[in-house]
């Protein structure tokens, strides 16, 4: 069945602001975009391509393969805004981690099952303005591969009616390899390759639906992936 929910906030000439914790605010936004990021594309030779298409006011859906733990704060270093992230919850183990990843605006998300607690957070942000990052694979690729995605993906889409960014991480696991056992500073260029926004008009808002624009958004992403020796 259609959904025909207009997001109020894609009318034109909208911005709204992506509420941040206050230490988020006033400390690791300054910290990290002022010092850390430049420092750390540097070192590791990370370089975006079409970024530009993150330059909106609107709330965004941005969706890049996974194959390395570096792959979000790689994502975090090429942009000029924190994003939300959907992120395991057992990195959220301990008060202090629990307190860290939450003041980066991540929300914990169980991957035994179904999450729909975590998605609809992620609806919330959404329409608070928020640019949400997931990955639509749900866990961490082979080095040269990639996973069938997670119809969690299609269900923000088909909620929200948010545009999506696909996003193809290019040689991340020779930073930190997938099995997360080897650290290096890599003698190759780290591409991140941003694809132009995708829209879903006539969606299926239901869990067949889901499937399918998890699986379109994902064959994006593929495409940027043999584009790579373009950029």
């Amino acid at each position: 069945m259609g959904n025909s929910f207009v997001n109020p906030l894609r009318k034109e000439g909208a911005s709204v602001k992506c509420p941040l914790p206050p230490f988020g605010r006033y400390v690791l936004k300054p910290l990290w975009f002022g010092f850390i990021a430049p420092l750390f594309r540097k070192v590791f030779k990370v370089n975006a391509y079409n970024v530009e298409v993150l330059n909106t006011p609107e709330p965004l859906i941005i969706a890049p393969n996974h194959r390395s733990y570096i792959d979000p704060p790689l994502i975090n270093a090429v942009v000029n805004e924190p994003l939300v992230f959907l992120a395991k919850k057992e990195l959220f183990q301990g008060k202090l981690k629990n307190w860290f990843f939450r003041n980066m605006n991540a929300i914990p998300v169980d991957r035994s099952k179904a999450d729909f607690e975590a998605l609809n957070e992620a609806l919330k942000r959404l329409k608070q303005g928020c640019k949400v990052c997931i990955f639509p694979e749900g866990r961490r690729a082979p080095e040269t591969g990639f996973l069938k995605p997670k119809p969690g993906v299609g269900y923000l889409v088909a909620k929200s009616r948010v545009k999506v960014v696909p996003v193809y991480i290019h040689n991340s696991t020779l930073i930190l390899s997938s099995d997360n056992k080897k650290f290096r500073i890599p003698k190759e260029e780290v591409k991140i390759i941003f694809g132009q926004p995708l829209e879903f008009e006539e969606i299926e808002d239901s869990p067949k639906g889901y499937k399918k624009i998890a699986n379109l958004i994902m064959e994006e992403i593929k495409k940027l992936a043999r584009q790579v020796e373009k950029f």
